[in-house]
């Protein structure tokens, strides 16, 4: 993102300005087209014109872009590589345009350009090749033991989650259809039996488009957790009007909820994510880096953790490993070099280990993963879907486990386009639809692989939607329902507590249904946490707020099935 921002982005537009909110189309500004106002493009000094008209040599104009772009202090080493980029781009059309781009597009990968002091130490006259990382895997790698993982689905917009699990066949049915009105879901629901999780009804029912989990909870496979939400301490809504104890912050905002669920620190958006304090605190017990995480979309939040404890996370996408974007990827071979050197920056360092690591990891993973097949192949193909690409390729890293060396995996999946404000039915159908058909096809190569017992799936959101409709759809509330699966779990159950009270006079309810949440997002990550080897004695260190609460909180016995978690 960083690359695709300045180096390929900057480099091939220039510094655009556009007054009144109007807006200019890139080619057009790519081609120099007198249509962008206000181009503020920079050139050479050496160059006297918008053009190479002095014959200004390469050194010289690398020396003009260092002064602007990293303050004069490019290496000599990285010099050099500069001048030949200079040099191999100054062909064809616009030579000295392509020159100028290629040398910009290259200096947001050099480690000078992200620090602010020089890369050696000037009284150090000598440098040293950083040594190459060791990407090798044996032929024959010994099966891993003992391998769990967990893979984080969470449903960006904020999903309307009293769709997903709905009363039936009790007073609170009533309420339901009476407070959600045009929105209310009252045929088709798939049924299940809640009879023996202490819950206000027996029978509850799921939305229509989730056949797939519907089994899952009857075969024993999938549980649901219900009104969990982002919590500091229990309250009900005469302590939330009082503000007479702490409240997340910035309740109902998409990004802030979004950070604070992933963070499960609510006071604190900027903390590490809760699936990277459980790395930092599986690689902290085992004494060595045993913890793997993966994102199949984008950076979230959730897998940070200390970078001095856990590597970062590796960022694929659903067609395979993501490797640089393809512009980028034409000048992997500089861009490694430019970091090739150890320098005594310690930032400088860290920045070319963190860009030479990530190269070779890419490959690593490449070599690995990339000739995978599974036996669900088709079905995820058949489900044409992003998120079915997203879980395919956790089927496949997951297959790899032992050439990897993989003991405890976290993946991250994401699906968005649930900020139903104006289309609640046939969006929220659909969505839930591709969900369904990711989940059913990556349990079934799961139980091929035979790991299922060994994988955790548990969904999340932002926030849950308002129970009362605005005329079109749901807009933004706090507690919602969401599930977790795996063969390992101890399914066919609801833990937590449903409000007994949908309507207004609800002790929940701060207004439209908005349901203050009675689980905390703790509660769930304890009992995951501990199935996934974390220390009762370092519970505290990943989850914060764990001591706030004193109901609600499960342990790994409660969620998962106690022949299966040891």
């Amino acid at each position: 993102q960083w690359w695709q921002g300045f180096g390929n982005d900057m480099a091939r537009y220039g510094i655009t300005d556009y007054p009144d909110g109007g807006y200019f189309d890139c080619g057009s500004a790519e081609t120099e087209q007198p249509g962008v106002p206000l181009r503020l493009r920079w050139k050479p000094p050496s160059w006297g014109g918008e053009t190479n008209v002095n014959n200004a040599p390469p050194s010289q104009i690398i020396d003009e872009v260092d002064l602007l772009l990293t303050g004069g202090r490019l290496h000599p080493s990285n010099k050099a590589i500069m001048e030949q980029v200079y040099n191999s781009a100054n062909s064809g059309i616009n030579p000295d345009s392509k020159s100028l781009k290629a040398v910009i597009s290259h200096f947001a990968a050099t480690p000078e350009f992200h620090i602010t002091n020089n890369l050696m130490n000037s009284r150090v006259t000598t440098t040293a090749t950083r040594p190459t990382p060791d990407i090798s895997t044996p032929p024959n790698p010994a099966p891993v033991t003992d391998y769990r993982a967990i893979v984080y689905l969470y449903m960006d917009g904020a999903m309307d989650s009293y769709s997903a699990l709905v009363p039936m066949n009790c007073y609170l049915n009533q309420q339901y259809v009476s407070v959600r009105g045009d929105i209310a879901i009252k045929s088709g629901l798939l049924p299940i039996d809640a009879s023996t999780s202490d819950q206000p009804c027996d029978d509850f029912g799921l939305h229509p488009s989730l056949s797939n989990i519907h089994s899952l909870y009857n075969d024993g496979d999938a549980s649901f957790i219900a009104n969990v939400g982002p919590l500091i301490k229990t309250m009900d809504k005469y302590e939330f009007e009082a503000g007479s104890k702490p409240q997340p912050m910035a309740l109902f905002a998409h990004n802030t909820q979004t950070q604070i669920t992933q963070t499960v620190f609510a006071q604190d958006a900027s903390a590490g994510g809760v699936l990277g304090r459980i790395g930092d605190s599986i690689n902290n017990r085992e004494g060595s880096d045993v913890f793997d995480a993966y994102s199949i979309s984008g950076t979230p939040k959730v897998l940070e953790g200390a970078p001095s404890v856990s590597k970062p996370a590796d960022v694929l996408s659903g067609s395979g490993v993501a490797d640089f974007i393809p512009k980028a990827g034409t000048f992997e071979a500089n861009i490694e070099a430019l970091s090739e050197n150890v320098v005594t920056s310690i930032y400088g360092e860290t920045f070319s280990v963190s860009m030479t690591n990530a190269i070779y990891r890419t490959r690593l993973l490449d070599e690995v993963i990339g000739n995978v097949t599974l036996d669900e192949d088709s079905c995820f193909t058949n489900a044409g879907t992003d998120l079915a690409d997203q879980f395919e390729q956790v089927a496949r890293i997951i297959k790899s486990r032992d050439g990897l060396e993989a003991k405890r995996d976290v993946f991250y999946v994401s699906i968005g386009g649930f900020d139903t404000h104006s289309d609640n039915g046939p969006v929220l159908t659909n969505l839930l639809s591709q969900i369904d058909d990711s989940i059913s096809c990556f349990a079934s190569e799961m139980k091929s692989q035979g790991v299922w017992s060994n994988v955790t799936v548990i969904s999340a959101s932002e926030f849950g939607r308002t129970l009362t409709s605005n005329g079109l759809g749901t807009d933004h509330a706090w507690g919602g329902n969401h599930f977790i699966a795996g063969g390992s779990v101890a399914g066919g159950r609801i833990h937590g507590q449903y409000p007994d009270d949908i309507t207004d006079d609800g002790i929940l309810n701060i207004g439209r249904g908005r349901l203050i949440p009675t689980t905390p997002w703790e509660g769930v990550w304890k009992g995951i946490s501990e199935w996934f080897g974390v220390e009762i004695q370092n519970m505290g260190s990943v989850l914060p707020n764990l001591s706030n609460f004193a109901s609600n909180i499960f342990d790994a016995a409660d969620l998962f099935q106690s022949s299966l978690f040891r």
